[in-house]
């Protein structure tokens, strides 16, 4: 009987480790100028969960992040961080820094053992490669965003606020996975109203709703214990300016969103 126990414990966690897959984001700058070579980390969300911050090391010597994950398909967001100043800062334009050195991106565990992120500081450009178990790449840079770009507008409100929940909040715009703008705060009851440019062509969009509670900024989505998914996505085909009006309706758990 105590062999037959241990040979089920043994199978059952076979079978629960087969389930997980780990997969590698490696992260590396180019371009570096001398004397800015800054000390960096970079936090790391997956599907909407945070997870804790990375070693620190000096952006010439790039940087890994292992994640053991399901054998599906998740939703990463890797946030870079440099020490300047006698502190860790968000490494965005924002900042003062060349590049927004910040990304979301989708990975199939069952297919993906690496993701290789690079910040290239002399054109401000983020490329995403995957790589299989082999070894092999999977997926081509991402498209360089260059020639005409178009106003993207986006107005945004919560209706229906409960007392105490009127969070700050934020919107973040993403194309083709690369973070391209973010709004100013303001409180969800507010909403508020910013433009970015966006660039021509035939384009992932992805807005994502951000609240900030407790001392950090989260995703406003049901896996963080919100009522809904804050989270609007669409594939546009740019050729002209873009409008897109977001109406949240805490009650119904719904939004109405028009794209013009």
């Amino acid at each position: 009987m105590k062999n037959f126990l241990t040979c089920v414990f043994v199978l059952l966690f076979l079978n629960a480790c087969s389930g997980s897959q780990w997969v590698v984001l490696e992260w590396k700058f180019k371009g570096i100028e001398p004397g800015y070579d800054h000390p960096n980390r970079s936090k790391v969300t997956v599907d909407g969960v945070d997870l804790p911050a990375s070693d620190s090391c000096r952006q010439s010597s790039g940087g890994t992040y292992s994640l053991k994950l399901s054998k599906t398909v998740h939703r990463i967001r890797l946030v870079n961080e440099a020490y300047y100043k006698g502190r860790w800062v968000e490494h965005t334009f924002e900042n003062g820094f060349s590049i927004n050195a910040i990304c979301e991106f989708e990975v199939n565990a069952k297919e993906v053992s690496k993701v290789l992120i690079e910040f290239n500081l002399n054109n401000s450009e983020c490329s995403i490669v995957r790589f299989g178990p082999d070894g092999n790449k999977l997926s081509k840079k991402n498209p360089v965003f260059k020639g005409k770009h178009y106003p993207m507008t986006v107005d945004w409100k919560f209706i229906n606020v409960e007392k105490g929940y009127d969070h700050p909040s934020r919107m973040l715009v993403f194309v083709d996975d690369m973070e391209y703008g973010s709004s100013v705060q303001s409180v969800e009851s507010t909403g508020g109203n910013f433009t970015i440019n966006i660039p021509k062509g035939q384009h992932r969009v992805r807005i994502v709703n951000q609240s900030f509670v407790k001392g950090v900024w989260q995703d406003h989505k049901i896996i963080n214990n919100y009522s809904l998914d804050a989270v609007f996505e669409k594939s546009l085909n740019v050729r002209k300016a873009v409008r897109v009006t977001l109406v949240i309706d805490l009650n119904n758990e719904q939004t109405v969103n028009r794209w013009e």
